[in-house]
């Protein structure tokens, strides 16, 4: 069992979240939401929701309806096992997604290429705090974007390259054409279920944001709509900026995402229910002054919090919480960011969290060194999470002790005793040597020195799955040539 620490109701109480859900209820019914789709709209008409041109208004009862359906868990299963997602399971991670560019260790930005997703791929497979594995760079220039799917290709990059489930997200209108995206996304899941020979239970997660304000574009809800009609699980997200794609007010945003979220999760129950749904957040405030998204805002970690009550409210499983940071590099401002915005995964017991390692400047920018460092804060707040072994047991056996080194004595002899082992967390890349600190520099060197090592040593030290021939040879339809077995 892991921990639940509740870490949001410090800042959110059950009134609150009464409020806003109160509110929330209020934009459905009489402001809506937009849908750019018709076949969406059909669906809500067809269930008994106002619709009026693209606008989707929807009331208490076809949302209570659809809350119904919705479960609290679920698992994604794959060959290689079972992945349980849901508030009494440790929180699941996936590394950073999708950034343009890259920072790498000689501080020079450059255009990510396809090796670029390669070596992020054997990072996640290798890392003891990643459990689902994702294309943390998409649409690279060095792919052969003469085909009419170019998605595909890097799709079947995840299953070649890691055995862990797959994290996805949508295809677009750029990286597919010739045929709609909702049978671009019917497609990816075939894929999954050829691959693992499931046909009957959830095989990947897929992450849908949705438009703001108040909106799901049709790119979002076609792919929505072929996972979802596969049994595929969703994960319905906003990305709302204050003052800009949403209200002022942190509250403003809040009951805005959270009537956004809603609507997806609604349609997503009136075409497969029970079919499982993720209720999932990164909004974050504007900073006005450059007019630009500020994810390693303390108002992020708010608005996140507060998201995560409404999730929990509706007992649906969770995302929030990221490794987010404006920063540049991988710096002091990106460590304080990074472990204040990831605190509301843990230590505020969400159930999954995307960008959990590697990200910079607003998702703009990706850092190997970033990711290893990134998993060390992972590392720190899963242990504090555990918190102390407080008990009538423990302390009878801790006095014990005490009694026994007495006034002035020591408690070093022998082994090390289980319970430093059991208690206390060691990191592989901070520095607790103390001493003349020069020699210590010389000898370790710097901490982005050893991040880089470390991840030149995983990388190096990586090996392809143990694939059947069946497998490869599925994969061979898709894979880029230069990949194929």
């Amino acid at each position: 069992m892991y921990v639940n620490r509740r870490f949001y109701d410090k800042y959110v109480s059950t009134r609150d979240v009464e409020l806003l859900h109160e509110y929330s209820l209020r934009v459905l019914k009489e402001v809506g939401v937009s849908f750019d789709c018709e076949e969406a709209l059909e669906i809500f008409k067809k269930h008994g929701a106002t619709v009026e041109g693209s606008i989707v208004k929807i009331d208490e009862d076809l949302l209570n309806q659809a809350l119904e359906t919705a479960p609290k868990t679920f698992t994604v299963t794959t060959s290689a096992g079972e992945t349980k997602i849901g508030e009494r399971f440790k929180p699941k991670t996936v590394g950073c997604y999708g950034p343009p560019k890259f920072l790498f260790e000689d501080d020079e930005y450059r255009v990510a290429m396809k090796d670029d997703m390669v070596k992020f791929l054997k990072l996640m497979d290798t890392s003891d705090v990643t459990d689902f594995v994702n294309n943390s760079a998409y649409d690279t220039a060095d792919l052969d974007k003469t085909k009419d799917d170019f998605y595909m290709p890097q799709v079947a990059m995840c299953l070649k390259y890691s055995q862990k489930p797959t994290y996805g997200n949508v295809a677009n209108s750029l990286n597919v054409r010739g045929k709609s995206l909702k049978e671009a996304a019917k497609g990816i899941a075939q894929l999954y279920k050829e691959f693992y020979d499931i046909w009957d239970r959830p095989v990947l997660l897929t992450n849908a944001c949705a438009l703001s304000p108040l909106g799901y574009s049709y790119e979002v809800l076609d792919n929505i709509m072929g996972l979802v009609e596969e049994g595929q699980p969703v994960t319905i997200i906003t990305c709302s900026m204050t003052n800009l794609t949403a209200p002022a007010a942190l509250l403003g945003s809040v009951i805005q995402n959270n009537a956004t979220i809603l609507a997806g999760i609604v349609l997503t129950q009136l075409i497969n229910p029970g079919c499982p749904v993720i209720y999932g957040t990164v909004s974050s405030p504007t900073d006005m002054r450059t007019v630009s998204l500020a994810i390693g805002a303390p108002e992020a970690q708010l608005i996140q919090m507060a998201s995560l009550a409404l999730g929990r409210y509706y007992q649906l499983p969770v995302r929030t919480g990221i490794a987010g940071t404006d920063s540049l590099k991988p710096d002091y401002q990106a460590g304080v960011e990074s472990f204040m915005i990831l605190m509301t995964t843990y230590l505020g017991k969400s159930d999954f969290v995307l960008n959990h390692a590697g990200i910079l400047q607003s998702y703009a920018l990706g850092s190997y060194e970033k990711f290893v460092l990134d998993e060390e804060v992972n590392r720190i707040l899963m242990r504090l999470n555990r918190g102390m072994d407080i008990s009538d047991m423990r302390a009878e056996k801790v006095f014990a002790e005490i009694k026994k080194a007495g006034p002035l004595g020591n408690y070093l002899s022998g082994r090390t005793p289980k319970e430093y082992r059991q208690e206390h967390w060691l990191t592989k890349l901070f520095n607790r040597q103390a001493g003349n600190p020069q020699p210590i520099f010389d000898e370790i060197g710097d901490l982005r020195e050893r991040a880089s090592k470390e991840v030149e040593e995983r990388v190096a030290g990586y090996t392809l799955p143990d694939l059947t021939k069946t497998q490869k040879d599925i994969l061979n339809r898709y894979l880029p040539e230069d990949e194929k077995f």
